[in-house]
């Protein structure tokens, strides 16, 4: 019968529960030090390095807020972040093949879309193809072997 994998888990409390008297008995000793001896704090390296690291973090929230306060606003003639983009879509129906924009939200990915010219849901986003060929036409690339390329000119469309 194989024997089943150990829960660390169950270790680790198992092992918390065997060091808890032997650490709390330290940390009484500990304390009755401090009380003879105030400055063993500050020599004590989990309290130096925790008050490193507490003053560390307030230095770094108040320059935030001192860069916040530097930082000017936006102009009043400021228009709001766009949140939307025009996609140049071509339609790969072989007798329409028609380029057209549409304006969606960006990540738009529900293409195919309706071509306004032929009506068919045809619409593929389209690239512009720079070959010798095709010289910057906008072409709706066609996947061959796990990359892109154009259906014209046949050059790679990555």
């Amino acid at each position: 019968m194989a024997q089943e994998n150990p829960n660390r888990l169950v270790e680790w409390l198992l092992l918390l529960r065997r060091q808890w008297p032997v650490a709390k008995r330290r940390f009484q000793e500990w304390l009755d030090a401090v009380r003879e001896e105030p400055v063993l704090i500050w020599e004590t390296p989990a309290v130096r390095f925790a008050s490193y690291g507490l003053g560390g973090l307030i230095l770094a929230l108040v320059a935030v807020k001192l860069t916040g306060m530097i930082v000017p606003p936006p102009p009043v003639t400021a228009r709001p972040a766009a949140t939307t983009a025009d996609y140049h879509v071509v339609c790969v129906n072989p007798d329409c093949g028609h380029h057209f924009v549409i304006h969606r939200k960006f990540g738009f990915r529900g293409f195919p879309v309706a071509c306004p010219n032929c009506e068919k849901a045809t619409g593929l986003q389209a690239r512009r193809c720079y070959s010798q060929t095709c010289q910057g036409r906008w072409i709706a690339p066609i996947e061959d072997q796990g990359s892109l390329h154009c259906p014209i000119c046949g050059n790679s469309a990555e």
